[in-house]
């Protein structure tokens, strides 16, 4: 599988800015804070925080959006990403006329919408508190698997939600890492191309206390770098940019030389 060029056309790099755009598409059961986690990210930085019950949420019966901006720097370059943020339902299979969406009628919904093609981020959501939730991902992986999510270029979060309810922690540390170690070779079983574990980010938050928050926009943001390649760019251009000086001043030296030569062959000449 080879995206990278597609994914090309979703970055544009000027003098000291760079923009990249993608999507991001949380997928997992109900009632696990996929909503309420979409509502955090896309509204924490401008100063907004939804800290409700999450009981005063509704479990999502339809194909959810929404939008975020991120701001970052390197080097002296400003880099901006921008994505729509998509938050599939947690009901399995397909709805029954007038019930809403489930999974199958949201997905079948997103192809048709979708402003974003290239997905950079799957956000596979799940509760601490509730090991079946947990569980089921291996379903949801499966599910993004067979709906083409998943590209070469894609990153991975696996967020664990309700932190809050630590006291009640029934996803272990163990858990978590086996579960990374089988996303990476399912990946690589089902694509065909080699998924490497850090590309697999580790993230559990509470949307009641802010826990959290920081380390999963910090690993969209970190996503989005790795999906574009991001220090690549910079460096190699900051590289470019040297060799162009040392040749502009080895120009400079060359041409001084040549100068202090003339008198000398001025008086040859004679």
């Amino acid at each position: 599988m080879d995206n990278q060029r597609d994914i090309d056309k979703l970055i544009i790099c000027r003098e000291k800015d760079i923009t990249c755009t993608g999507g991001v598409v949380f997928i997992g059961d109900g009632a696990v804070g996929k909503t309420h986690t979409a509502m955090n990210l896309a509204s924490y930085k401008q100063g907004a925080f939804f800290n409700f019950d999450c009981s005063n949420i509704s479990k999502s019966v339809n194909l959810e959006f929404d939008y975020f901006v991120l701001y970052s720097n390197i080097e002296k370059y400003k880099v901006t990403i921008s994505s729509q943020l998509f938050i599939m339902p947690g009901q399995k299979g397909r709805a029954d006329v007038g019930h809403g969406l489930a999974f199958e009628d949201a997905i079948d919904m997103y192809f048709n919408v979708r402003s974003i093609n290239d997905i950079v981020i799957l956000i596979l959501t799940y509760s601490i508190a509730d090991l079946r939730t947990f569980q089921n991902l291996e379903y949801w992986l499966n599910k993004a698997i067979d709906h083409e999510l998943i590209s070469d270029f894609t990153n991975i979060v696996l967020l664990g939600t309700h932190l809050d309810y630590a006291i009640s922690t029934s996803v272990t540390d163990e858990m978590i890492e086996s579960g990374q170690n089988f996303i990476s070779q399912t990946i690589e079983d089902k694509l065909g191309f080699h998924f490497d574990p850090k590309r697999i980010h580790n993230i559990k938050i509470s949307n009641l206390t802010k826990n959290g928050i920081d380390e999963l926009q910090d690993a969209v943001s970190n996503a989005f770098f790795n999906a574009f390649q991001i220090e690549d760019i910079v460096y190699g251009q900051e590289k470019e940019i040297l060799v162009q000086e040392k040749e502009w001043e080895k120009g400079l030296l060359d041409a001084e030389y040549l100068e202090q030569q003339e008198p000398w062959k001025e008086d040859a000449d004679r």
